[in-house]
Parts: C-alpha cells; structure tokens; sequence
C-alpha cells in the first residue's frame, strides 16, 4: 500500500491536469470532488504566481497571465459541475449578481450531485 498523502496529492493533480484537458467541454459532469481538487491546486498555482511577482518587483505580470489563460478550464469545470447537480450551465452566470451572487454559485457548486446517471431530460 501506498503513502496515503503521495495518493491524495496525486489525485489533486490528476483533477487539475483533467480539467485542463477538458477545457473546451461544456457537456457532461464534473464530481464535487474534481471539482474542488481543481480549484485547490488552481488556488495553489496561483498563490505561487502572486508570490513569484512579488519577488520580481511585481513586472512579470504572471499572476495576471495565468488568471487569463485559466479562465476557460474554469468555466468549463464550472459548467460540468452545474450539469452534475442537475443545473443548466447557465446559472453559472449568477456569479454576477452583485451581493449574493457568488454565494449562491458556491452554494450550488458545493451540493451533493445527481445519482450517477444523468437525468433524462425532456425534448423540446
């Protein structure tokens, strides 16, 4: 058996690097879980790029790059997880509701999702 921690930090990864394959698929699911590896190790890439900035007297400009160049995998992983809980991807919008906007994503983006089969949807 493995080192228990070598295991979760490789699976961090694995949902990050995942994301990032899947940056321009908008259909199908992401996990609770891939989803918030994701946003942790992004957390952790960015913190990084913030403190390389600084270190460099704020004039590389990665910080800012790396947000930019993020930003797709980003709404994509987004998007997926909203069709997990059974949400259109449009509510991902709600982020720009100003004041409760961003709570109510999160609140949306941390539920529990669906029962493994996607629920069959009616044809319009």
């Amino acid at each position: 058996m493995g080192d228990p921690i070598r295991l979760e930090i490789s699976r961090m990864f694995h949902c990050y690097l995942l994301a990032w394959r899947r940056c321009l698929d908008f259909s199908g699911h992401s996990s609770r879980k891939e989803f918030w590896m994701f946003m942790l190790v992004h957390l952790l890439v960015t913190l990084m790029c913030i403190a390389l900035d600084v270190g460099i007297n704020g004039m590389s400009g990665l910080d800012v790059g790396y947000s930019v160049v993020s930003t797709l995998p980003m709404v994509a992983i987004i998007v997926r997880r909203l069709h997990d809980i059974d949400c259109s991807g449009w509510w991902g919008w709600i982020f720009f509701v100003p004041g409760v906007g961003p709570f109510v994503l999160i609140y949306l983006l941390a539920r529990q999702g669906c029962s493994g089969i996607p629920p069959m949807r009616k044809a319009s």
